[in-house]
């Protein structure tokens, strides 16, 4: 078995396929992909890497069309097929996996209403559909309505224990509901992108002057650090929500959570490397970081908000700076682009 068939056939972890591009998910599903992510950047990354195999179906999206309007038909367009490639496991587990996700617009992250909306019309693409927004104080609601009428959600930009506890209780709210009313209870997973959270930190301590007292080996830990005591704070709570482990700088971010009731996401690289470095075959689930290390970084006022299970309130996840980097981030490498994708039109965000 390669390490992937053993994470599958011999722990409780799966792992999702990270890319919207069709071939690479062929390849993933043949690999035991469950699942897929895609999001306004990988959509576009999609687009652009075979303009020639989804130019029948762009076509049909009017000219005339831009902004929201566009960049939904092409989502739906990318999502669409990438949620029918997991059809047949949807089916076989009762909605238990098989999802394609599909992200609600970066720019609306502050707006319950408009947040709700779009998942909805998501929600109408497929019933394997997982509608995604960001895990900040607006979308809760969403993630709790969502939930509660039998429909899959994934939040995003998770980089603290706090975030993964606020999301996780609107999830079994409106689970809760859902079971009153009779309706299929569908999965929540819950991103923890450590990598990214790592690079965030080596940034903080660069400009800050603090090499000396936490060292790079010290913040190459941070995001499994928040990443562990997310996955152990759901266990307490008796919570059904996944985490997802995703944003995998190397692979450390994949080992250290290996026999967890986790669903990695998951690049062809990260992949790939892990087949050809023939990793060992060991659950790290319960392996924890060391105090030490742990006391080092929570110097970090950054890092102490993140590991804190209480270290930030609902309206402080917005303002993290690593949220805000991320959300620009799918805004302007993947939303933007794509509301003008093959088409003559000139964006209304450059007047």
């Amino acid at each position: 078995m390669n390490y992937f068939e053993w994470l599958a056939k011999e722990t409780p972890s799966r792992w999702w396929h990270d890319s919207a591009i069709p071939g690479e998910i062929d390849e993933a599903i043949k690999n035991g992909a469950t699942g897929v992510t895609t999001n306004p950047v990988l959509t576009y990354k999609a687009l652009q890497a075979d303009p020639a195999y989804w130019e029948a179906r762009v076509k049909t999206v009017p000219q005339s069309s831009q902004g929201t309007e566009r960049v939904e038909a092409l989502m739906n367009i990318v999502t669409s097929e990438a949620a029918a490639k997991f059809k047949a496991i949807y089916e076989q587990t009762n909605g238990g996996d098989g999802y394609a996700l599909a992200q609600v617009n970066p720019a609306n992250a502050g707006d319950t209403k408009a947040m709700l909306e779009q998942g909805l019309r998501y929600a109408s693409w497929a019933e394997n559909i997982a509608v995604k927004m960001p895990t900040v104080k607006a979308s809760l609601p969403v993630v709790e309505e969502l939930a509660s009428r039998g429909i899959a959600v994934c939040t995003t930009l998770n980089f603290s224990v706090s975030q993964a506890r606020a999301a996780a209780e609107a999830y079994e709210r409106g689970a809760a509901k859902a079971r009153k009313k009779g309706i299929l209870v569908k999965p929540c997973l819950i991103v923890q992108q450590g990598g990214r959270l790592d690079d965030y930190l080596e940034d903080v301590v660069k400009d800050n002057g603090l090499e000396e007292a936490i060292s790079a080996d010290d913040i190459q830990y941070a995001g499994n650090a928040v990443c562990k005591r997310s996955y152990d704070l759901l266990q307490e709570m008796g919570s059904s929500a996944f985490i997802m482990p995703a944003g995998l700088r190397g692979l450390r971010h994949l080992t250290a959570m290996a026999g967890g009731r986790v669903v990695y996401s998951l690049q062809t690289r990260i992949q790939r490397m892990a087949v050809e470095t023939d990793l060992p075959k060991v659950e790290c689930i319960n392996e924890q970081i060391d105090e030490e290390i742990t006391e080092r970084l929570s110097r970090l006022d950054e890092f102490a908000k993140a590991y804190d299970p209480y270290g930030m309130k609902e309206e402080d996840f917005i303002k993290f700076g690593v949220t805000q980097r991320t959300l620009s981030q799918f805004l302007w490498t993947g939303w933007t682009p794509l509301e003008t994708y093959a088409s003559d039109e000139v964006s209304a965000r450059w007047f």
